[in-house]
Formats: C-alpha cells, structure tokens, sequence
C-alpha cells in the first residue's frame, strides 16, 4: 500500500525508477514549454514597463506581476501536459484490471508514463494559493470527477479512475489510491465516492472502493480492494466493518 511522501498534498503519482532515466527528456519538455508563455510575460513587462516614465507604474504592479507569473506557469503545464496526455491515451487507452508490474506490460509502462506527464502541473499547482485549484480544478483536466460543496482540498487523490460527488467531506490527510502494487501485481480500478459521503481524517480508500450515498467512514480507517460501503451506514476500523452499535 503507498503512503504519499510530499507534506504539499499534491496527487500521489509515483514512478517505477527503472523508467524515470529513460523519459526525463518528456518531464525536462514538459518543464521548459511551461515556462515559455512566463518568459514571453516577464520580457513584455519589463519592455513596456522599465523605463524613466515608467518605473514608479513598474514597482506598483509588481506583487500583480508576481501573482501572474504563478498563475501562468501553472495554467501552462496543465495545458501542455493535458494536450501531450491526450497523444498518450491515443497510443494506449487507459483501462481497469490486474496487470503485471512489468516494463513489458503496456497497462503498467503507460500508467507510468502518464505519471510523468502529470507530475509537473500536479507538483506546481499543490503550491498554489488558493488550494481548491490543486485539487477541484487540476484533476479535472485529467478526467476526475469532484462534485460541487465537496471538500477535499486537504487529501491525497489519485489523478485517474476517481469519481466524487456532491457534499462529500474528505478528512485531512486521508488517501484516495486508484492503484496499488502487491508484489509483481499491478492494480488499477476506480474508485467511486457517491454524494453526501463522509470521510474522516488520514483514511485509506483502496482501489476499486465504493462509498455509496452518505456512507460514513470512521478517521484512521481503511477500506479493501473493491470494498463497497453501503448508504446511508458508518464503516470503521482495519480493514473497515459495518458499525453495528
């Protein structure tokens, strides 16, 4: 079972290190196209702006500029890494099964490729400002369904095969994994979290969970692959039961 390691929240994606070398030239692209539209912004503020009837107008939008600058280099590596994504899903759809944790098995090859595409936009925008961005806004590019009023903007969730719907209460520090290794097995399936849902804090959802309509699962808790969690019930313990008094 992974644990993210990064205190800054951003969706766990990690990568099998036997590839990392191999496609660093993708993550470095990624990086450098990102940073083209910042450039093209700092060199036309300085153009316009540097000058003996200027400076005063230069210093006075300065904290704007800065603001700015965070904002287009996040809104950058989600577009570039969305449109590189969508070539990606072109030369293998991503699908739900067991697979085997094998370079030589496309599911898991591309799985991780598509880790590293969406590891620069999620690693940015978990230092965004405003955390919703990280989570209700960043995922979506990505296919991840959150629905309005949810809160989530303090856990840890997968960029892939997660649905969550409306006035759902995600605890800080829980964990919503849509994969999961088990020695040479390599799992991927959706999670599916239904409306009015509870989730107390640092809870582990495995892959393939179903929380249905307000279902309520206790804090330090976790759930088993597949595991569906019945309306309108309270779950709790390891992995987690039907609280029954």
């Amino acid at each position: 079972m992974f644990q993210p390691v990064s205190l800054k929240g951003n969706s766990p994606s990690p990568i099998d290190e036997r590839i990392r070398g191999k496609y660093l030239i993708l993550y470095i692209g990624i990086i450098i196209l990102s940073l083209v539209p910042f450039s093209i912004f700092e060199y036309s503020y300085i153009i316009y702006l540097w000058s003996k009837t200027g400076y005063w107008l230069f210093f006075i939008l300065l904290p704007l500029n800065v603001l700015a600058a965070i904002y287009i280099i996040q809104f950058s590596a989600i577009l570039i890494s969305f449109l590189i994504l969508k070539i990606v899903n072109l030369l293998h759809v991503p699908k739900e099964g067991n697979f085997r944790r094998s370079l030589e098995d496309r599911d898991y090859l591309f799985w991780n490729i598509r880790n590293i595409v969406k590891k620069c936009p999620l690693y940015v925008t978990a230092s965004n400002p405003f955390p919703w961005f990280k989570n209700r806004f960043t995922l979506w590019f990505f296919g991840v369904k959150i629905g309005k009023k949810t809160i989530c903007d303090n856990s840890w969730i997968s960029s892939e095969f997660v649905s969550i719907g409306a006035n759902v209460i995600i605890g800080m520090n829980s964990t919503i994994l849509s994969f999961g290794i088990e020695q040479d097995n390599f799992i991927l399936r959706k999670i599916r979290v239904e409306s009015g849902a509870l989730i107390g804090a640092k809870c582990v959802l495995l892959p393939g969970t179903v929380i249905e309509q307000n279902s309520k699962l206790s804090a330090h808790s976790y759930t088993s692959y597949d595991q569906v969690l019945r309306e309108n019930s309270i779950y709790l313990g390891h992995p987690a039961k039907l609280k029954t008094t």
